[in-house]
């Protein structure tokens, strides 16, 4: 019964945005419950300010990133948290240069619905909540971020498997060149069926986890 419960709060950090993007963390997660997972990320934030997904491996900017968001998603401020833990957080991500999207290691059940998000154009609601997070998690003003330079940074506690120059091409060539014609005919139609069949692989997951 403890280690199911570990495993559900483990994964917690995962969905939580998501619920609340959605309006349903208050009833999937009452009061009690959301107490329990913010003792749960208290107690596995290392002594430096960071977090790892599991609590035996090191500090990454991804996991880092994802539990300083969920403890404010939970109510606590900018500088709450039981023995200032979104404080030195923060730290811990600023002292490395800040947030950005190429800094963040994905795994599969993050990438495949964010790229389905991506490829669907996908913008949420601005919410004070998402404004105060903007301030604090980056080290510049969020506007004025050139996030095409940023697009290949990569924290090196989140560069897993390095990759090369060729690939960095690869990426370019495709965002550049390609992503532009996936809107227009018959390439559109190229790019409905991939969102399509990230899909079924979301609901997969889904049914398997």
């Amino acid at each position: 019964m403890a280690i199911g419960l570990l495993k559900i709060l483990a994964h917690c950090v995962c969905f939580l945005p998501c619920l609340y993007i959605t309006s349903h963390l208050d009833i999937v997660f009452p009061g009690e419950y959301r107490k329990e997972i913010l003792r749960y990320l208290y107690c596995h934030q290392n002594e430096d300010g960071g977090w790892d997904f599991h609590i035996e491996g090191h500090n990454n900017m991804f996991c880092t990133t994802l539990h300083y968001i969920c403890i404010h998603i939970l109510g606590e401020g900018r500088d709450g948290g039981s023995d200032n833990a979104c404080a030195i957080g923060r730290k811990w991500i600023l002292d490395r240069g800040g947030v950005t999207s190429g800094k963040l290691g994905f795994h599969r059940m993050v990438y495949m619905p964010l790229s389905y998000l991506y490829g669907r154009r996908f913008v949420g609601q601005i919410m004070p909540l998402v404004l105060e997070l903007r301030d604090g998690l980056f080290l510049q003003p969020y506007n004025e971020i050139k996030w095409k330079k940023v697009r290949h940074l990569c924290e090196k506690e989140d560069l897993y498997y390095p990759h090369p120059l060729i690939q960095d091409l690869m990426w370019d060539s495709l965002c550049i060149c390609m992503e532009p014609l996936l809107f227009r005919w018959p390439f559109n139609k190229l790019r409905k069926n991939a969102l399509e069949v990230a899909m079924k692989h979301i609901h997969y997951e889904n049914e398997n986890i």
